[in-house]
């Protein structure tokens, strides 16, 4: 260690950072994504030239981590939470096994219109998962905007202008919220002006949908166990999400009661979109369910078909399903390169799959039970093969633009 304890070598802080995890018995998936992280952050230690790492440098490379291409959006909180553990041993800091940042309090002089912007977004239809998004992002604006604005009536573009100036760390989907809740207020004259129209627009590349290769499909639900009863929930799961493309939110509300055995269906309304849909389900599939079913599921009372293994049993959430495709993609031995490791890439595997096929636009939807057909075609980016047809043919340059080149060229040669 150098420099006054403000500098470490970096492959000294990795084996510090190595023995921490191992100590608080960080499972085998935390430690993986972990060292993952920690191997672009040595990327980019050598991209500046050095070989000492330094909370400046962590601070610099979570600043440039949404820009770089290589990192994924969805492991974003868990480099910060990286960097603050190494900043911790750099500064001789005690280790804290968790990070806990309680959600902050609706400063009192907002939180009437803040609770009815809620309200509002339930009159027009969000669903819970939704409404929950704009209330966290709206609450964390108004905690920021606390100290130098006493109400509403005196918000002013200032206000704003120094909030995100002060807060630039925002997530990109906050804008549109704080766009959306800006317009609510003005049109319920509750601020001077409309203030929506001063929030920055941030437009960042939208990253391809992660797509995981026939193969490594047969991987990951090859590296299951099915001799035990959780291997045949998490097989289960897996085909829903692979062979279906079933969100996890649907997957986990699933019941007996939407089960059609003779027609070997599935019937549900969406949790995301409130919209009835119907899954056909191959046999594959339909024995893999009631492989789980029959002799794996614990027997309660819970209409629920997925539960959780140890008791009490209970119904397994959405973020169950995340850790399980992202245990079996580590079990399969597939490095993701930057793709998403959760069901959702299951069901963006099985959509381009689909596409590739050459079905049609409108039969990827149904299936699929997007509402806008738009949401199916952005699948397509995944295909190469396909957008090369696409491809314009260069123009043959004329006039100026012609001569020039032909100048350089003969310049070249």
């Amino acid at each position: 260690m150098t420099q006054g304890a403000t500098r470490e070598n970096i492959n000294v802080l990795k084996d510090k950072f190595k023995q921490q995890l191992i100590t608080y018995r960080y499972s085998k998936v935390t430690y993986d994504c972990y060292m993952r992280i920690f191997s672009w952050l040595e990327s980019y230690l050598t991209e500046q030239g050095e070989a000492d790492y330094s909370p400046r440098l962590g601070y610099l490379f979570i600043a440039e981590y949404r820009v770089q291409p290589k990192h994924h959006p969805s492991e974003f909180n868990r480099a910060k939470i990286l960097i603050s553990r190494l900043d911790d041993i750099v500064k001789n800091n005690e280790f804290s096994p968790r990070f806990i940042n309680p959600s902050p309090c609706v400063p009192q002089q907002f939180k009437e219109w803040y609770e009815k912007y809620c309200g509002y977004l339930k009159q027009v239809g969000m669903s819970d998962s939704t409404i929950r998004g704009h209330s966290r992002y709206a609450r964390r604006i108004l905690v920021g905007l606390e100290k130098n604005v006493s109400s509403y009536e005196t918000l002013t573009a200032a206000d704003l202008y120094n909030f995100y100036v002060n807060n630039d760390n925002m997530p990109r989907q906050s804008h549109s919220v704080a766009r959306r809740f800006f317009s609510f207020l003005y049109k319920n004259d509750v601020i001077k002006s409309d203030l929506s129209v001063c929030v920055p627009y941030v437009r960042l590349p939208k990253p391809l949908p992660s797509v995981y290769t026939s193969d490594e499909i047969d991987r990951i639900l090859a590296a299951v166990d099915r001799s035990e009863p959780t291997g045949k929930r998490d097989y289960a799961i897996l085909m829903l999400a692979s062979h279906m493309g079933m969100r996890s939110s649907d997957i986990v509300n699933l019941s007996m009661k939407n089960i059609d055995t003779i027609r070997k269906s599935i019937s549900i309304i969406q949790v995301k979109t409130s919209t009835p849909q119907t899954f056909v389900m191959n046999d594959d599939v339909k024995n893999a369910l009631f492989d789980y079913i029959n002799n794996g599921r614990p027997n309660t009372e819970s209409d629920k078909i997925f539960l959780g293994s140890a008791a009490p049993c209970m119904p397994i959430l959405a973020a169950t399903c995340f850790s399980i495709t992202r245990k079996y993609i580590v079990l399969a031995g597939i490095e993701p390169q930057g793709r998403r490791c959760g069901p959702h890439a299951l069901r963006a595997s099985y959509a381009t799959a689909l596409i590739r096929k050459g079905v049609p636009y409108s039969v990827v939807q149904e299936a699929l039970g997007h509402k806008d057909l738009d949401s199916s075609k952005s699948y397509i980016r995944n295909d190469a093969r396909r957008l090369k047809t696409c491809a314009l043919d260069v123009p043959v340059p004329t006039g100026a633009f012609a001569a020039a080149i032909g100048f350089y060229l003969e310049a070249e040669t």
